[in-house]
């Protein structure tokens, strides 16, 4: 404890000659302990390193001395078993002790060319038998030998690979002898004739385990390759060699480049064909992403070029290999960035996304080497050789076929447009090798779910589940994807044309009966399926089918609505006496949905498995009769409005604005727009007329129904210049480069934020909008059976272009831009990155027609429509727009407008056909229904049989149909009839007695009340009516 002593115990006393005190606190004596503490054990540590690295420096240096040693003894037994002829026993001790020692000492940098004496040695002939397989002879050695062995030959894989052999002349010695132990004859001339194949193949099980991305991986793919050429295919060895191969070597990336042109002759010609048939009895889950991409490439590379070789078994088991794999592989993994082209999304925003048909959780990384070589199965002759094999093979080959291009349709969606543009119109649809959608529609009446669909309204699950109906699911959504796209780009005159569409109208009816039947059954019993799984044997799971088919669904739907082909009540899908209830009960899932927050969270795909119901409402509609649907979302507004706090009826107003006539839309912008959602909440409105005066009254609900109804009528007029008109004189948003100014966005989303209150508070707005217009409120993409709305010339010239017969690209001229005239100033624009430098030619004229019509319909407009849904969505959800579609709704079959008009009445006005949309908005144009309208009004001060009232009912029944919706107008604001009949006018139509003489009839809009004065005789009652009800006045003519 003392660093010495001098045999006096106590320590010395510390003198300070400086005459003070060190004074040292308490802090500074604790960390001066341990800064000596630590340099302590530094001190320490340091001595131990020391005698750490001292005994390792000893230990290498006895060990180094120990190897040289070792070689020199190796090298004096290396001389002498090349050069003396000994007995075999000797042999093949010396050879076990020769390779003991060399596995000890061997270095790679100072050891080569002993590591070459070795591969000699081995190689040379000991009598009859090269000296590598003598230690084989001897039971007691064979374990030792077999052990050793592996280990020398995988030190020469690794030269051979590494090129470190520096003569490369002795190359070949190095694999002789990796190939001798590859000769199975050669184990039994060693007179080890049973376990010589064992041995082969534990050697071959050794080296193909080490590393595949190691400098040695050629040599091993190489020897890999070898047994194959020596076994029979039909010895059981060939076959397990053959699953370790698949297993262990074709999963090394790039494999045809690894392989000799020795060994791809021996792999093509003998094993290709057996490791395919091998490959199809493998489960697709036996292997992960990167293992399931690698094979892929492999075998694609390997098979590309010999499809038209392959017999009809193996060619059935090959596209099943395929579509398996396909199938492990993440979408987004399959997803090439750099070459990804760009997709005209031809898929409703939020609803109708084609999913594939697992979860994918995590985003493996393929090489991209490994993807291009993948991509080779779109090469055209690739795709044609495949074609080939279903014109003349039989419905099991057809069956594959479809399943296969459906599934490169699933994993690579930046392909399929362009896949099915080929299909249809392109190069892969000339007469001799074309997948005509009549083709596989006739091939699908083969099947079993051919007899069921168009007969069940409900299909038994086990029809979804049972993996014997999977591969003909598979075909029934090829179908469906292949005519929903030919229905992307066909005019409604070429659908009704049986000489220009590929399927006749009745088989389109049938089809549609099989949709409508298999999407009904889909969402009702979502709940109970598995949606996103991949029934075993086919390529889609449910929720890849059910979108499928509701996309094609509504695209008939469409057609149907603008000209019908099929029965009255072909669509309904639930009878009269189910469908209060469904209404009742998808009202109060969605009562229930609104108050859970936590579901109502949840995006459409967990609604549609919450409730089934409102699935159907949202995603196939026209299934339920249109009153009922409007019925529902009046229910929806109703009980919307009641969750909003602080609504009442009968309470005063929340927000008092006052408007001036002459400057209606500025002053509601101006004191509205800022408002959102709480324009849900009630609205007084008080005017200043002209000559800056009040106007008398006070606003019950009417005088904002007049604001509005004034507002709209200056938004939508033409001269105002946010919007345009059809020749049909159908609104649209202004395409031109102003409006897209912000300003005119901000006045976008105010119009869209009043429309909605007006549809929130049940006021028909008094405009009509084009279909392509009204698909935007949807969420949805327009396509070029909307064009001729719009532009009626461009749709012309694009279908001639469609069907253009010569050279496009030579012919025509056209490039993939267009021009834009505004106010005299033309500018070109790029339908695509690049455009002006790309050509049409026949090959890729159908994307141009896509690109043209989307430009037109949808990109144009773009920015115009988000803006106005913006404003609409604040408070209509988009959810409830969706129970309607944006086509057209034949009157004439409606149950609704069938009870108030007669039907051929309708059929010969020009209103037959309208939107579900527009007449939501707007109501629906038809004559005003007197009886109707007589039945549902009330009295006051009146009686129905008062010769005032009969006047009354005498004169407007002589009115013009003009004069009639005036009157409406007059007393309601609004010029038509309410959806549903006046039977939901509240409140009631009324007329009420105001004296007598000669003032002019007057109302109360707010009450939907017409004051009528007690004249004397009808003439005079003609003369006041008329004259009121075409002033235009406001509020004072109360």
């Amino acid at each position: 404890m003392f660093n010495s002593f001098e045999g006096n115990y106590k320590s010395k006393r510390s003198i300070n000659l400086g005459g003070q005190k060190k004074q040292e606190d308490k802090e500074a004596l604790v960390r001066n302990t341990q800064e000596q503490r630590r340099a302590r054990d530094i001190e320490r540590l340091k001595k131990k390193s020391a005698a750490k690295i001292q005994a390792f420096f000893r230990g290498r240096t006895v060990t180094r001395n120990l190897r040289d040693q070792e070689r020199a003894s190796w090298d004096q037994q290396a001389e002498f078993i090349l050069r003396s002829d000994i007995p075999r026993r000797d042999v093949a001790t010396t050879l076990i002790n020769l390779v003991r020692s060399f596995l000890f000492f061997y270095r790679p940098l100072s050891d080569g060319q002993r590591e070459l004496c070795l591969c000699n040695i081995l190689r040379k002939q000991n009598l009859d038998l090269e000296i590598i397989f003598v230690p084989f002879y001897y039971e007691d050695l064979r374990n030792v030998w077999a052990y050793q062995l592996k280990k020398v030959l995988l030190i020469f894989l690794r030269s051979v690979g590494s090129n470190s052999i520096y003569d490369k002349k002795n190359v070949v010695h190095y694999l002789e002898a990796l190939m001798l132990t590859m000769d199975v004859k050669k184990y039994g001339s060693s007179g080890q004739s049973v376990g010589g194949r064992e041995t082969a193949q534990g050697i071959l099980e050794y080296l193909k385990t080490e590393d595949k991305n190691n400098p040695a991986t050629r040599s091993i793919a190489n020897l890999s390759v070898h047994p194959f050429h020596i076994l029979a295919s039909t010895h059981p060895i060939y076959q397990l060699a053959l699953q370790d191969f698949i297993t262990h070597i074709f999963t090394i990336s790039s494999l045809p480049s690894h392989l000799s042109k020795e060994a791809l002759i021996i792999f093509s010609r003998r094993t290709l064909y057996d490791l395919i048939l091998r490959l199809s009895t493998i489960p697709r889950n036996n292997w992960n992403a990167e293992q399931a991409s690698i094979l892929l490439s492999n075998l694609v590379v390997f098979t590309h070029r010999i499809v038209k070789q392959m017999s009809n078994p193996v060619f059935l088991a090959y596209l099943t290999v395929l579509q398996n794999l396909s199938l492990q592989i993440p979408i987004r993994s399959l997803l090439d960035k750099s070459s990804a082209e760009v997709i005209v999304n031809d898929d409703d925003s939020d609803d109708d996304i084609i999913t594939e048909g697992r979860p994918e959780t995590s985003l493996v990384k393929i090489d991209p080497v490994v993807l291009k070589r993948i991509s080779y199965m779109f090469d055209r002759q690739y795709l044609i050789s495949v074609f080939e094999f279903s014109k003349d093979s039989n419905y099991a080959t057809f069956l594959k076929v479809t399943n296969f291009l459906l599934t490169l349709m699933i994993r690579w969606p930046s392909k399929k447009t362009e896949l099915l543009n080929n299909m249809t119109y392109g190069a892969l649809s000339t007469p001799e090798i074309r997948l005509s959608i009549s083709l596989i529609w006739e091939a699908f009446k083969k099947s079993d779910l051919a007899n069921l669909l168009p007969t069940s309204q409900s299909i038994p699950l086990n029809y979804f589940t049972d993996s014997t109906y999977s591969e003909q699911w598979g075909m029934f959504a090829l179908l469906c994807e292949l005519f929903s796209q030919i229905l992307l780009i066909m005019g409604d005159d070429e659908f009704f044309d049986e000489g220009r569409n590929p399927l006749r109208l009745s088989e389109i009816v049938d089809i549609s009966t099989c949709l409508k039947n298999v999407g009904f059954t889909l969402y009702w019993n979502s709940p109970s399926l598995k949606m996103d799984l991949v029934v075993d044997g086919g390529c889609i799971s449910f929720i890849y089918l059910r979108d499928t088919v509701t996309k094609l669904l509504r695209q008939i739907h469409a057609r149907d609505s603008r000209r019908r082909f099929t029965s009255p009540d072909h669509w309904l899908m639930i009878s009269e006496s189910e469908i209060s209830t469904f209404a009742k009960t998808v009202v109060d899932e969605d009562q229930e949905l609104e108050r859970d927050q936590e579901k109502n969270n949840v995006d459409k795909r967990q609604r549609i498995s919450i409730s089934p119901r409102l699935g159907i409402l949202y995603s196939i509609p026209f299934v339920i009769p249109f009153d009922e649907r409007v019925k529902i979302f009046r229910q929806f507004v109703r009980n919307d409005r009641e969750r909003s706090s602080g609504h009442h009826p009968f309470f005063e107003p929340r927000t008092h604005v006052t408007i001036r006539r002459n400057h209606v839309f500025e002053d509601g912008y101006a004191h509205l727009n800022a408002a959102g959602a709480r324009l849900k909440n009630s609205v007084g409105i008080q005017f200043i007329d002209e000559f800056g005066i009040q106007e008398a009254g006070i606003d019950g609900g009417g005088l904002f129904k007049e604001f509005l109804t004034s507002l709209t009528r200056i938004a939508f007029d033409t001269n105002f210049g946010l919007f345009l008109s059809t020749k049909e004189q159908l609104l649209y948003p202004n395409p031109q480069a102003y409006a897209r100014q912000d300003e005119r966005l901000n006045y976008y989303e105010f119009i869209g934020r009043i429309l909605g209150k007006a549809l929130y508070e049940g006021i028909l707005v008094d405009a009509a909008f084009a279909g392509f217009f009204l698909s935007k409120w949807l969420g949805r993409t327009s396509y070029l059976d909307d064009l001729p709305s719009l532009d009626p010339e461009l749709y012309q010239g694009l279908i001639i272009l469609k069907n253009y017969k010569g050279n496009v690209e030579s012919d025509l001229s056209l490039n993939f831009t267009v021009v834009d005239d505004e106010f005299g100033e033309q500018r070109t624009i790029e339908l695509e990155e690049g455009g002006s430098d790309i050509p049409v030619t026949n090959e890729n004229r159908i994307r141009y027609i896509y690109l043209m019509a989307n430009y037109r319909l949808n990109k144009q407009i773009e920015r115009q429509c988000k803006s106005f849904f913006r404003g609409l969505s604040d408070l209509i959800k988009p959810k409830w727009l969706r129970m309607f579609n944006q086509v057209s709704l034949s009157l004439k079959f409606d149950p609704l407008i069938r009870t108030l008009q007669d039907a051929s009445v309708i059929e010969n006005s020009l209103f037959s056909k309208q939107q579900e949309l527009q007449i939501l908005v707007g109501g629906a144009y038809i004559p005003i229904n007197l009886e109707d309208l007589r039945r549902n009004t009330v009295y006051a001060e009146y009686k129905d049989d008062d010769p005032v009232i009969i006047h009354f009912w005498k004169v407007v029944s002589e009115f013009s149909e003009e004069q009639k919706q005036k009157l409406i107008k007059f007393v309601t604001s609004c010029s038509r009839p309410p959806l549903l009949g006046f039977k939901e006018l509240n409140p009631k139509f009324s007329i009420r007695r105001a004296g007598s003489g000669t003032r002019l009839p007057s109302s109360s809009t707010c009450v939907n009340l017409l004051k009528l004065p007690a004249y004397p005789d009808e003439d005079t009652l003609r003369e006041k009516l008329s004259y009121a009800i075409n002033a235009d006045v406001g509020f004072d003519l109360s």
